[in-house]
C-alpha cells in the first residue's frame, strides 16, 4: 500500500483528538506502517465489515467528488473508492461520513466503544494482529 506524504499525515491526523492520534501512532509504530496507513486499514476494515468494499489503494489519487459530501476536508485525503465506501455507509445507515470515519477509527482501537467519547485507547495484541493480517491481505491483492 502506498502511502501519503508527511503533509498528508499531519492533516489526516488533526482530524482526531490528541490521545486518539497518540493511539493511531502507537499502532503504527506496532505494525510498521504510518499512522495515516492505519487509518486507512481501519476504515477499509470496519467497510468490508459492513459488506462494503471499500479500495484501499492510494493509486486512485483523492479527488473528492467521490463522497456525497465533498467537502468534509479528512475524505480529500482518501482514495476514491474509499470515498465511495464511507459515502455508501454514510447514505445507508444515515450518519454524516466524518461520523463513519470516526466510527471505523473507533472500531479498530475499541470495538465496544461508539465514539471517541468512550474510546479506550491502549494498543491491543488482538488489533495489532488484525491489522497486520488485514494489511498482509490487500498487499497480496494489489501484486
Amino acid at each position: 500500500m502506498q502511502t501519503a506524504d508527511s503533509t498528508t499525515t499531519s492533516t489526516i491526523l488533526s482530524h482526531f483528538p490528541e490521545r486518539i492520534q497518540a493511539a493511531l501512532r502507537a499502532y503504527g509504530a506496532e505494525i510498521n506502517l504510518p499512522p495515516e496507513a492505519v487509518v486507512q486499514l481501519a476504515i477499509g476494515y470496519f467497510l468490508e465489515s459492513a459488506d462494503i468494499a471499500p479500495g484501499l489503494s492510494n493509486q486512485d489519487s483523492p479527488n473528492g467528488t467521490a463522497s456525497p459530501d465533498a467537502n468534509s476536508e479528512i475524505l480529500t485525503h482518501l482514495s476514491s473508492p474509499m470515498q465511495k465506501g464511507i459515502g455508501q455507509y454514510a447514505t445507508e445507515y444515515e450518519f454524516p461520513p466524518e461520523f463513519v470515519i470516526e466510527l471505523a477509527v473507533t472500531f479498530l482501537l475499541d470495538p465496544e466503544a461508539s465514539s471517541f467519547e468512550d474510546c479506550q485507547v491502549g494498543v491491543q495484541r488482538e488489533q495489532v494482529y488484525l491489522l497486520q493480517q488485514y494489511s498482509k491481505h490487500h498487499q497480496a491483492e494489489a501484486a
